[in-house]
């Protein structure tokens, strides 16, 4: 999607080949991406062991990250489930689609029901307006809230936007190719969103990406 050339990816770590640190790439705008093994079935059936150690090396990066987004597949594989769990802030995004709306609640049940995670922010993808955006996030509340014990809110909507599909067409950023269109300004909404959330305050007892940290925000 960012057009950048990869030789190493997060299945070089998890075999003991490259360290985290050897497999990131330099992308645009200060990013830094680690690529994951892409069709590589054996990313879709790791261990416990081996998504805590996943997680666990993320403690290890020598340059401290601003903000660490993970890309998980749709499902509720264990990986995703692992990941979801240690991450600070869960976002689900979701189009209106059927099998998307049933995959989100679907992750949002489980992660609830079996590990106690009660908060989630919503995320409506490729909505027609903001309006669309809402009502999609106001449906999947209104299930959640008739059968589970959750809190879900409303992060916001990314338009379906021709120029977004031409930017990932080109492999260039659509904040960098049409910095005007609707959803590059979209996207710049959630990026200042994201700049106001509070800081946890401390760890949750599962194990969570950069725990030190948590333990030392939470003293």
């Amino acid at each position: 999607m960012l057009g950048l050339q990869t030789k190493y990816n997060l299945l070089h770590v998890l075999e003991g080949e490259k360290t985290l640190e050897e497999v990131i790439v330099e992308g645009p705008g200060g990013l830094r991406v680690i690529p994951a093994a892409s069709g590589v079935s054996r990313m879709a059936q790791l261990t416990a062991m081996e998504n805590a150690g996943i997680i666990n090396a993320f403690s290890e990066l020598s340059d401290q990250l601003d903000i660490l987004i993970v890309d998980t597949a749709a499902g509720i594989a264990d990986s995703v489930v692992s990941f979801c769990r240690a991450a600070q802030e869960v976002v689900v995004v979701v189009t209106d689609e059927p099998a998307s709306i049933t995959d989100a609640y679907a992750l949002i049940k489980v992660l609830s029901r079996d590990h106690q995670l009660t908060r989630f922010r919503l995320l409506a993808n490729q909505s027609r307006s903001v309006e669309h955006g809402r009502q999609l996030y106001e449906k999947l509340a209104k299930v959640c809230e008739q059968f589970l014990d959750v809190s879900l809110d409303y992060f916001g909507s990314i338009p379906f936007d021709h120029d977004l599909r031409d930017a990932v067409q080109k492999q260039v950023p659509v904040t960098v190719y049409k910095p005007h269109s609707d959803s590059a300004q979209a996207f710049r909404g959630l990026a200042q969103k994201v700049e106001n959330w509070p800081i946890p305050k401390g760890a949750t007892g599962y194990l969570q990406f950069f725990v030190e940290n948590l333990f030392q925000s939470g003293h």
